[in-house]
């Protein structure tokens, strides 16, 4: 089984869904502070808040989830749907093979 690849202080791209991107078409920076099981914690300078929608991609890795609760040194994503190390590269303006 595949696992997700990640490292305490990597970096991510995150996309709140629905709100209108404010970093350009990257999305906005923010950094992942620890993993356990389907809860991520991250750092971001972008306040979210709890029950937005996001989206994170790093190193060919693309995570959805769900803000569960938002506190000062970041916020907690529940993970809902996980691609990991598909051998595809996505872009902002569709999917082409890699």
């Amino acid at each position: 089984m595949r696992e997700l690849n990640w490292k305490p202080g990597q970096s991510v791209e995150l996309n709140v869904l629905g709100e209108e991107v404010r970093a350009g078409p990257g999305g906005q920076p923010a950094r992942i502070l620890e993993c356990s099981g389907r809860r991520m914690h991250l750092a971001a300078g972008l306040k979210v808040s709890s029950g937005a929608a996001v989206r994170l991609e790093w190193g060919g890795q693309l995570l959805l989830g769900q803000v569960l609760h938002a506190d000062t040194g970041g916020f907690w994503v529940e993970i809902h749907h996980m691609l990991l190390d598909t051998g595809l590269n996505w872009q902002k303006n569709g999917w082409q093979t890699g």
